[in-house]
């Protein structure tokens, strides 16, 4: 009976090993900051991407998350998955927990809502941010220069609100489900203001709205119209309405789309791409400027130029660019993948098969899938044993 128990134990944590290998990559911390703007001790929790502690040089974007507590699983699940597709970059996610949820969030006093809470105190809030938040986490983490602000509801409102009056703190805005309605749509004579009268906005906006009617409705619309008034140079927006969400769930499935919107933003297209990594290199140097942060070519960019000279049998420049993204993404298990195609292509099958090795190695310590990786393995074993050298 006890063997059999020892048994049961040892199956038991088996299973704990395989499956806590499913849980989102990367790590979470608790940080406390105490903020002399708003009077009190805050609560963050930090989410840090996958690879944060295996690239000890590496920046990476801030997303400064609202209603911490209740958005910062989903999002970093989705973000993790774009991530493992290339459809997004990886960040660090700030998730600021609430104290005074409508106080925070709403820029005027209405008194008709003093069952939520005492309103108003957004400028201060967004003062908080500023100057006591962003300085905290630049000063102690790796940060590149490139935030976002994304909030839900009356999160929302705040974030429209910020956009509106300090455009200079975050590059990207997404409000989900808005509250734009608040205090009989206060916000829209300074958002046309603000709009009429900025020449130039180097931003992304991206607004949803999900199910719903009444003022949450009739407000995205107006606000809808009032953005296409006019568009300042350099402003990018959309704006999606889909009912198949609910108010409560419009925040979790825009989020992706909101994240690839502005990852395909930061990318060169492709009549940039077909120039080759000149032009590539100068679209990020111009993406630095215009956006205020310090863009780096992302692997994506690089890899797509890697296999355009691969498919041009232009294998040496080839196999340069692949080793460029092998020792920017060193612990990237598809750079040694791609790396390995540009080997076997050029008959080095020797060389194809240490990066085919590296590349099912690196994918355990990445936790990615490796099951392609494993399989191109075999089967350039199998051209290697049958003593062909192309592909």
């Amino acid at each position: 009976m006890q063997k059999l128990f020892f048994i049961f134990l040892a199956l038991l944590f088996a299973g704990y090993s395989q499956f806590s290998c499913a849980a989102v990559r990367g790590s979470n911390e608790a940080v406390l900051i105490d903020s002399k703007t708003l009077g009190e001790t805050r609560e963050l929790l930090i989410h840090l991407p996958n690879n944060y502690r295996l690239y000890e040089n590496k920046q990476y974007p801030v997303l400064f998350l609202l209603d911490g507590q209740r958005n910062l699983n989903h999002v970093a699940g989705t973000l993790d998955l774009l991530n493992q597709s290339n459809m997004a970059q990886e960040m660090i996610i700030i998730a600021i927990m609430n104290t005074h949820r409508t106080r925070d969030f709403t820029p005027t006093r209405n008194p008709d809502y003093d069952e939520w809470g005492i309103s108003g105190g957004a400028d201060d809030f967004l003062s908080f941010i500023g100057e006591e938040l962003i300085p905290h986490i630049d000063e102690n983490f790796r940060t590149n220069g490139l935030r976002i602000l994304s909030g839900h509801s009356l999160g929302g409102l705040l974030t429209v609100y910020a956009l509106q009056t300090r455009p200079a703190l975050f590059q990207a805005y997404f409000a989900f489900s808005p509250s734009l309605w608040w205090h009989d749509e206060v916000l829209f004579k300074q958002a046309r203001d603000f709009y009429q009268s900025t020449p130039e906005l180097n931003k992304y906006l991206y607004v949803n709205m999900g199910s719903e009617d009444g003022q949450m409705q009739s407000a995205f619309e107006r606000f809808t119209s009032l953005l296409g008034e006019r568009v300042p140079d350099g402003f990018v927006y959309n704006m999606d309405l889909d009912t198949s969400e609910t108010h409560n769930t419009i925040a979790l499935a825009g989020h992706a789309l909101a994240l690839k919107h502005f990852n395909n933003l930061l990318l060169p297209a492709p009549d940039v791409l077909e120039k080759g990594e000149k032009a590539v290199l100068q679209f990020y140097a111009d993406q630095s400027e215009r956006y205020s942060f310090n863009a780096k070519p992302v692997y994506k960019a690089i890899n797509y130029l890697g296999y355009k000279a691969l498919g041009e049998k232009d294998f040496k420049n080839a196999i340069t660019l692949f080793q460029k993204n092998v020792r920017t993404f060193p612990e990237m298990a598809d750079a040694y993948d791609s790396l390995a195609d540009g080997y076997q292509a050029n008959g080095e099958l020797d060389k194809a098969l240490k990066m085919r090795t590296l590349a099912v190695e690196k994918s355990i310590s990445e936790n990615v899938e490796a099951g392609a990786y494993k399989t191109r393995k075999a089967n350039l074993l199998k051209l290697m044993r049958e003593g062909k050298t192309d592909t």
